[in-house]
């Protein structure tokens, strides 16, 4: 494990390492929620000409 963590943490491949599994991590959560969110919130088509969201 010792020279696991000093890989990672003290040689610049290993902080490349780090910083792009990272950001592989994040899209793949990204990627996860959206098609959850999109499976919730069914879109419901353009909008009618009288929903345009301000009320007078």
């Amino acid at each position: 494990m010792d020279g696991i963590f000093t890989f990672l943490f003290n040689t610049r491949a290993g902080l490349a390492v780090l910083f792009f599994g990272g950001i592989a991590v994040i899209g793949i959560i990204a990627f996860v929620t959206e098609k959850r969110t999109h499976k919730m919130y069914v879109d419901r088509g353009p909008a009618s000409e009288d929903e345009d969201g301000w009320i007078l």
